[in-house]
């Protein structure tokens, strides 16, 4: 198998820095080193071992060979940022593909491209292989959803399926879920990808405003009226992205209907009725039966605009994304504020599990950014990090945390506390990962550390 893909990638060499190839439980199989001065190759040393023990704080949820045999699908110039079993940190560009044959994902190939600290690739010439992050006002794609949450993949998939079509799409989700991501992702990957992509909050405008917005105006229509399109108009033979539309006056919600029946708008105090060609995509933040129940969404407007729904799921509900979202989110803001954060400690790590994140996404991002404006050393720890994910008052895990707090001040020894504190993170720890393996791995601790602290704390394994 070595000889098959270095013969298949050997026109790469002068574009990638390594490549490392594994099985499909892990085994690196093959690992190496591009030199660009003599075009050598160097085996990295790490054929035989495990790429969770190469990169220990690497899980089968975050590493991409694992993701990509798992979903039998490429993961396409991932930014990871991670230490190895030598201490050294690595910061790459990577794409890892799944290995198939006859029909069976036998394992997975990788390709990175070294990244230096402001997150540009080492050598220029990369540049032409590998796309840099995107530039102010370009829109999302699919890759840019990141996820190794199945229900995502799932979506992912449709979203692709979807955006082929002309149909209207509904995405429905609460806040802070990717609602204008997947929006976006439709256009990216549809024929009307060279057209424009409007977005408008329709409640960010006051009502009697968002007519005008969307429709146009006619010079003289009234007072300080000039000739100008509307959305529509400037979406035409594109696609016009409607968030929040259940927040429109049901007045307006009927002349929207119309237009997009009909595929003709009028400007305000004009006479004319001018065509349009547009893929309305439009979102909500609560269900649309609801909305349509209480009044608030003309039903016939819904059974227009949702002839395909896709229902975004809570961050709360897809908890194996936290992590990689946590991870992305720190190389983002390392990119962008130029320090060099590696990870979250272990302690914010359980508390981001723990944490129900009523802002989703969105939230998380907000509590990474909030974290880099405190943390003076290369990890995030609980000092760091927003007061109130650890102070939730339905997190009875995080209220103990704030009685150990307590328990300090009053006297106990700090012993003690950490003590405890620790007893409580291994008991959760060895429930999710019932093996001795899977929770040494989980904690990050050999086996023989876990025993002895399994023994201390007298907990059953």
């Amino acid at each position: 198998m070595h000889t098959f893909v270095l013969e298949r990638f050997s026109d790469m060499y002068d574009r990638l820095d390594s490549i490392m190839i594994t099985d499909k439980q892990g085994v690196i199989e093959y690992s190496a080193l591009f030199n660009d001065d003599d075009k050598s190759v160097k085996n990295e040393g790490y054929t035989g071992k495990n790429i969770l023990d190469v990169y220990p704080e690497l899980t089968e949820e975050t590493s991409s060979h694992y993701r990509a045999v798992k979903y039998k699908k490429p993961i396409i110039d991932e930014v990871q940022c991670l230490t190895d079993i030598n201490g050294k940190c690595l910061r790459f560009l990577s794409s890892t593909y799944p290995i198939i044959m006859d029909g069976e994902v036998i394992g997975a190939i990788e390709g990175t491209v070294y990244l230096s600290s402001d997150g540009e690739p080492y050598r220029k010439e990369t540049n032409k292989y590998f796309k840099n992050t995107p530039k102010p006002g370009q829109l999302y794609c699919l890759d840019d959803i990141i996820t190794a949450d199945e229900r995502m993949e799932e979506i992912k998939e449709r979203v692709e399926r979807i955006a082929a079509g002309e149909s209207f799409v509904m995405i429905c989700g609460e806040t802070g879920t990717g609602k204008e991501l997947v929006a976006q992702s439709l256009h990216t990957h549809s024929a009307r990808h060279k057209h424009p992509f409007i977005s408008q909050n329709c409640a960010a405008i006051p009502a009697g405003l968002l007519e005008s917005t969307l429709f146009g105006t006619t010079r003289g229509s009234y007072t300080g009226a000039e000739d100008k399109k509307g959305l529509f108009e400037l979406a035409n033979n594109g696609t016009l992205f409607l968030d929040e539309v259940n927040s429109m006056e049901i007045s307006l919600q009927g002349k929207i209907l119309k237009a997009i029946e009909e595929q003709k708008i009028r400007r305000i105090g004009d006479e004319k009725e001018i065509k349009i060609n547009v893929r309305v995509v439009s979102a909500m933040n609560e269900k649309p039966e609801e909305a349509v129940a209480e009044g608030r969404l003309r039903e016939d407007l819904f059974y227009r605009l949702g002839v395909v729904q896709i229902r975004l799921p809570k961050l709360s509900e897809r908890k194996t994304d936290i992590q990689i979202l946590t991870r992305h989110f720190i190389e983002k803001y390392n990119q962008e504020t130029g320090k060099h954060v590696k990870a979250c400690s272990e302690l914010v790590k359980k508390a981001f599990m723990n944490y129900p994140w009523y802002g989703n996404i969105r939230e998380l991002r907000n509590a990474i950014e909030y974290a880099f404006n405190m943390v003076q050393g290369d990890e995030i720890t609980i000092g760091d990090i927003p007061e109130h994910i650890l102070y939730e008052k339905n997190n009875q895990e995080q209220n103990n945390m704030s009685n150990w707090f307590s328990m300090m001040k009053e006297g106990t020894p700090l012993t003690s506390v950490v003590n405890e504190f620790e007893k409580m993170i291994i008991s959760e720890i060895v429930k999710e990962n019932p093996t001795p393996t899977e929770a040494a791995r989980a904690l990050n601790i050999t086996r023989q550390a876990l025993n002895y602290k399994l023994q201390k704390y007298n907990i059953k394994l």
